[in-house]
C-alpha cells in the first residue's frame, strides 16, 4: 500500500510538473526537457534527499531525470492514444485522496490510542496458542564466544571460563573480556542464527553444524587471534522455534492486531454514531 501511494505521489508530482502549473517558468533554470515538457532545477532540488554525498546526489538526480522524462513521454503517448473518457481520472484521484486522508487520520488515532505495552504473559499465551506457526527456517544456537589477541597469555584461563556456567566464572569472564578481549558474545540465553556464530570463527573444514552437534566447545587460532566458542544448545531448522527467539516477532504481531482492532472499532463507532443521530439512511429511489 505504501509503495502504491509512493508511486501515486510521484506520478502526481510528475503530472503537475508536466502540466506546467508552476509560475514564472521563464525565470527558472531548466535541467531537462522531454519534447514540450521541462523539468526545473527547483523541482529537482525539492525531491533530492538531504545529506547525500556529491556522487550519490548525481546518481539520484540522473535516475530521477530519466524517470521523469520516461513518464512525460508516456504521458504524451497516452494523451494521444486514449479516448477522452479513458483520460478522465477525476474519480480515481478523488478515491485516492479520500483513501490517503483516512489513512492519515487512522495513523494519528493509532499513535494516540494504541496500547504498546505487551506483557510476557501475553507473549507466552500467543506463542502457546500458535506454536504451529513458529517453525524455524534456519538453525539457531545459544553460545558463548571470545576472541583474544594472538599474543594473549590468558588463553587457557579463558578457555575454562568460557566453558563454565557458574555465576562467579561468568562475572570474571565479563570483567576480563571488557578489558582484554578483541571481541566477545557472552549472552548464552540469546538465540542467534547459527550462520552468524560461524561467521565469528575462521573457516575450517571441520568446525560446522555437525561438529557442534557432537561437541560443545571449539578452540581455533590463526596468526591474528585465538577463538573460543562454547555452544550451549542448538535448535534445528524445521523444528519449533523457541519463544525467546520469537519474542519480538510476537510483540509486533500483537501490536498489529491491536492496530487492526482499533481501526475496526473506529469504523464501527463512527457508523453506529451516525445511525443513532439519524445522519445515515438508505434512500429508496
Amino acid at each position: 500500500m505504501r509503495h502504491t501511494r509512493t508511486v501515486y505521489a510521484l506520478t502526481l508530482l510528475l503530472f503537475v510538473v508536466g502540466c506546467g502549473l508552476f509560475k514564472k517558468e521563464e525565470e527558472r533554470p531548466v535541467v531537462a526537457r522531454a519534447k514540450e515538457h521541462k523539468l526545473y532545477l527547483d523541482e529537482l532540488k525539492a525531491v533530492l534527499p538531504a545529506n547525500l554525498t556529491p556522487d550519490d546526489s548525481t546518481t539520484f538526480a540522473n535516475s530521477f531525470i530519466k524517470n521523469w522524462a520516461t513518464q512525460m513521454l508516456l504521458l504524451d503517448k497516452a494523451e494521444l492514444n486514449l479516448k477522452e473518457a479513458d483520460k478522465d481520472v477525476t474519480k480515481q484521484l478523488e478515491e485516492y485522496r479520500r483513501s490517503l486522508i483516512i489513512y492519515q487520520y487512522e495513523n494519528q488515532l493509532i499513535k494516540q490510542r494504541l496500547d504498546t505495552n505487551v506483557t510476557k504473559q501475553q507473549i507466552e499465551e500467543y506463542y502457546n496458542n500458535n506454536k504451529q506457526n513458529f517453525e524455524l527456517q534456519d538453525n539457531i544456537a545459544r553460545a558463548v564466544f571470545v576472541k583474544l589477541a594472538e599474543n594473549s597469555k590468558d588463553v587457557e584461563k579463558v578457555k575454562k571460563l568460557v566453558r563454565s556456567e557458574k555465576t562467579e566464572d561468568r562475572e570474571e569472564l565479563e570483567e576480563f573480556c571488557t578489558q582484554h578481549a578483541k571481541a566477545f558474545h557472552l549472552n548464552d540465553q540469546q538465540w542467534v542464527p547459527f550462520t552468524e556464530l560461524m561467521g565469528l570463527l575462521p573457516k575450517t573444514s571441520y568446525i560446522n553444524l555437525n561438529y557442534f552437534s557432537s561437541y560443545n566447545f571449539a578452540y581455533l587460532s590463526d596468526s591474528t587471534a585465538h577463538y573460543m566458542m562454547d555452544v550451549r544448545e542448538i535448535k534445528y531448522k524445521n523444528s519449533v522455534s523457541p519463544i525467546e527467539f520469537e519474542e519480538q516477532n510476537i510483540r509486533n504481531i500483537i501490536l498489529n492486531q491491536r492496530k487492526l482492532e482499533l481501526v475496526q472499532k473506529l469504523e464501527r463507532d463512527i457508523f453506529d454514531d451516525a445511525v443513532s443521530k439519524n445522519e445515515f439512511e438508505i434512500l429508496n429511489n
